[in-house]
């Protein structure tokens, strides 16, 4: 697997959307137009969470089964799943739906590091689009939000010069930065579940939260006091703040329309976007700056693939399915595969991707596409697989020479 990859923390997004899937497929789903919002009306809902712990949040409902189970999305943009047994009161309270502000999301996630038992005090950044609690310190935090903020701007300039119609999230976008890898171990076992700890980052799709850790903080190492020392400590480590870009670059995805949480986006294309924008840039002071680079260790593993013909996936099932992202032994080709076909799609037949991009916006939350239609959807606009096959492999594979 690449070293920068977030596969761990993938598998568990998989599997949760897979288990939601699952449970709502049973009813049908009642709304309107499924172009139209939700109504912006704020309800307070008591439930069970899936840990049996109980729960009254203020929150918007997505969808509603007509079992009575629902689809949640709380102030602060988190996403429950409340099955009709998990219920227990619903109220009207006739107010308008309104996201957390920014001072009062950073109390939060001050809270909840605190109940997921970090002893470490927080402090809390804000930026025009994001807040960053951290158990790393001011500087730290301030480092992480500015480049953030680059990212957010850099990624929507892209998608406005290529055509593609984004806005701005709804919500302030949250991130907690614990101040070394013990700390992110043990917040993101309990945040999520101990595959999590594994990663060197990770979006969560439930939670709309990026979890990192000071990628300066080292055994014996002391704690960078300014900009320029969190800069020279990167220095070794390209990659890390690499992952950084692409667990960003998922939450900017899933809150700007690209992407639409609990909708079944194909998961080359999620990844595949990711990687597209992470590219890690060794001459640059802060480890990450152009989009749309040759992603040179995503490149050296799709090379080792195509010379080990029974490790490449074929181009349809990549496609047809995310299994491959599932599976050790395949998954370093589903992610440098992932990245080389958008790569080819986005610098070659950009316009198509685009069409291609706004399908995919349109797609339901909870409805899971069969292996067929994902097939069709992508070769409605990108045409039949042989040709392309050829001409994607052949592309990159010349990048870099």
């Amino acid at each position: 697997m690449s070293r920068y990859k977030s596969g761990a923390v993938g598998l568990r997004t998989s599997c949760l959307l897979v288990a939601v899937l699952t449970v709502m497929a049973t009813a049908t789903l009642v709304f309107s137009n499924d172009d139209d919002p939700p109504p912006p009306r704020l309800q307070r809902v008591t439930f069970n969470d899936s840990k049996s712990v109980t729960r009254t949040i203020e929150s918007r409902v997505l969808l509603e089964a007509q079992d009575g189970g629902l689809l949640l999305e709380g102030r602060d943009g988190r996403l429950w799943n409340v099955t009709p047994k998990q219920l227990q009161n619903r109220d009207e309270t006739g107010d308008s739906f309104q996201p957390l502000s920014a001072e009062q999301l950073g109390e939060q996630l001050s809270r909840e590091v605190a109940e997921f038992g970090i002893k470490t005090s927080t402090q809390v950044v804000v930026t025009k689009h994001f807040v960053v609690c951290s158990t790393a310190g001011r500087v730290y935090a301030e480092w992480c939000g500015s480049l953030f903020e680059r990212l957010h701007d850099a990624f929507h300039a892209y998608w406005t010069e290529a055509g593609l119609e984004l806005r701005e999230s709804e919500f302030p976008l949250p991130a907690v930065v614990l101040k070394d890898r013990t700390e992110f171990a043990e917040f993101a076992t309990k945040h999520d579940r101990p595959d999590a700890a594994q990663a060197p980052g990770y979006f969560s799709e439930p939670t709309n939260r990026i979890i990192l850790f000071d990628l300066t903080a080292g055994p014996n190492s002391t704690p960078a006091k300014t900009a320029g020392d969190i800069r020279r400590k990167l220095e070794a480590s390209s990659f890390n703040v690499a992952t950084m870009v692409h667990e960003v670059t998922h939450q900017l995805a899933f809150n700007s329309g690209l992407h639409t949480r609990y909708a079944d986006n194909p998961r080359w294309l999620t990844e595949g976007m990711a990687m597209f924008f992470e590219v890690p840039d060794l001459d640059s002071r802060t480890g990450w700056k152009t989009i749309g680079r040759v992603n040179a260790p995503r490149l050296k593993d799709f090379r080792e693939t195509l010379r080990t013909p029974r490790e490449m996936l074929p181009l349809a099932d990549l496609i047809q399915s995310d299994a491959s992202f599932l599976k050790a032994e395949q998954a370093r080709a589903a992610y440098s595969e992932s990245w080389a076909l958008t790569f080819f799609l986005l610098k070659t037949r950009r316009d198509d991707a685009v069409t291609y991009l706004k399908s995919v916006q349109r797609k339901p939350r909870l409805i899971a596409d069969s292996p067929d239609d994902r097939l069709r959807e992508f070769q409605s606009t990108f045409g039949e697989l042989d040709t392309l096959d050829r001409d994607w492999k052949k592309f990159v594979s010349r990048q870099g020479k």
